[in-house]
């Protein structure tokens, strides 16, 4: 009996014990509330007093009302009351408490749309364009609206030229080692147009990674950046057409082989043609017909391929996209050899990074994604596809550059243009000399 009146008591002790934390929590609910309704209108009473000095126009007093109200009290009007500060500064032309007070609240992911706007447009004015991208990229993710993505398209592809006078070049490599022809040898230069290796060469391939490959002397030789040998052909090749990783494609005889870049062949099988790729797999021809192999040169697929085409770096795939035809005509294909799709194009350029070029039965270029739909109707005298968000193509015998939504934001004055690698592109001027063109906000996009 006495352990049931000890169960009781603490059952009375419990209930005791909850009644008085639900009292404590009320009384200090009701302290908060007296408080918060203390607090909202000390601050609108200071608000009224500073709309009284905005009838006589005292903008600077009514601000600096606006600014105490705010900082010394937090409550539900305080983006409110915010709101009507930066008008108070825009109507007042207190520009600089008007772009401080946009982006406090850009900060605090508090600003409006025409924030955003007004914010980007004073840093381009001023031409701080490293700020402005940023700040509109943030915009961006908040509001999925028109008029910041043009006011954003339009500013982050400024460049700088760089000439030179070499007026044949090939594709460079990521870290921008061009080959470049000097009327009578091959050397490497710079985005800068300056020597990076001597001009020695009969012949120069683009490096891949650590290697190119060369011809001096009428021999072949892998070379690493410094210019040093690192292996010599012996087997007589009479071209070296591409380099890939370890690998190289040969001609001997006119037939295509696969070998290593020390030369030595990789299997007896040869081709009519064949391409490397940086994904590792490798497309070969024979009898007419196009296949993929694998990097064990495997067959991935049957000669089905009537036709493949290439990107600006020589290769059929770029990731996992390539571009293939068949007898209806050329779409994108994976790995597998697989379309992506059941449509087909008259033309295309092979990929590079982004949507593919493609053209219609009049031989007009536009652009497709990856699921045949023209993003860019088909309107251009020639095009590549896109890279780092750019295309090149040619419109009234000239080329430049455009974006995905289809503005020329680089003009068409060229008489070439590359793909954009890494940032920069290569095109050539009317004397035919080629020139660096590289985006000064690449890195920061």
């Amino acid at each position: 009996m006495a352990k049931k009146k000890n169960i009781v008591a603490k059952t009375k002790g419990s209930v005791t014990l909850l009644l008085a934390a639900v009292m404590v929590i009320g009384w200090l609910l009701a302290v908060y509330s007296v408080l918060a309704d203390d607090a909202e209108g000390s601050q609108n009473a200071m608000i009224a007093t500073a709309r009284q000095y905005l009838e006589d126009k005292l903008y600077v007093r009514a601000a600096a009302q606006y600014r105490t109200a705010l900082a010394e009290y937090s409550t539900d009007n305080n983006l409110r009351y915010e709101g009507e500060l930066l008008e108070i500064y825009r109507e007042a032309g207190m520009e600089d408490e008007y772009l401080s007070l946009i982006d406090d609240r850009i900060d605090a992911g508090t600003a409006s749309l025409e924030e955003y706007i007004a914010r980007g447009e004073a840093y381009i004015e001023k031409g701080r364009l490293e700020k402005a991208i940023p700040m509109l990229q943030q915009g961006m993710k908040v509001y999925k609206e028109e008029t910041l993505t043009a006011l954003y398209e339009s500013i982050c592809y400024a460049y700088k030229p760089s000439g030179t006078t070499f007026t044949q070049v090939q594709v460079p490599s990521e870290d921008w080692y061009i080959p470049a022809f000097d009327g009578e040898r091959w050397g490497y230069i710079g985005s800068d147009g300056r020597t990076r290796l001597d001009f020695l060469y009969e012949e120069a391939t683009p490096f891949s990674g650590k290697y190119a490959v060369v011809k001096l002397d009428g021999v072949y030789t892998l070379i690493d950046k410094e210019g040093f040998w690192n292996a010599v052909d012996k087997k007589a090749l009479d071209k070296v057409t591409a380099l890939s990783g370890t690998r190289i494609i040969g001609v001997k005889d006119g037939r295509y082989g696969i070998y290593t870049n020390t030369f030595q062949p990789l299997g007896e099988e040869t081709y009519e043609g064949a391409y490397l790729n940086d994904n590792g797999l490798i497309v070969v021809k024979k009898d007419g017909r196009w296949a993929i192999l694998d990097a064990g040169l495997q067959p991935v697929t049957d000669y089905v391929f009537t036709d493949v085409a290439v990107n600006s770096r020589g290769q059929v795939f770029s990731g996992n996209f390539g571009v293939a035809a068949d007898e209806k005509g050329y779409c994108l294909i994976n790995g597998k050899g697989e379309p992506y799709f059941e449509a087909r194009f008259p033309e295309a350029r092979g990929m590079e990074e982004g949507l593919f070029a493609v053209a219609d039965d009049s031989g007009r270029w536009g652009f497709a994604n990856e699921k045949a739909e023209l993003v860019v109707e088909c309107q251009y005298e020639d095009a590549y596809s896109f890279s780092n968000r750019l295309a090149a193509v040619k419109y009234a015998g000239k080329w430049g550059y455009i974006n995905r939504y289809n503005t020329m934001v680089i003009e068409a004055e060229f008489s070439s243009a590359l793909p954009f690698l890494a940032g920069s592109s290569l095109v050539t001027d009317s004397l035919g000399n080629y020139k660096v063109l590289t985006l000064k906000y690449y890195s920061l996009f």
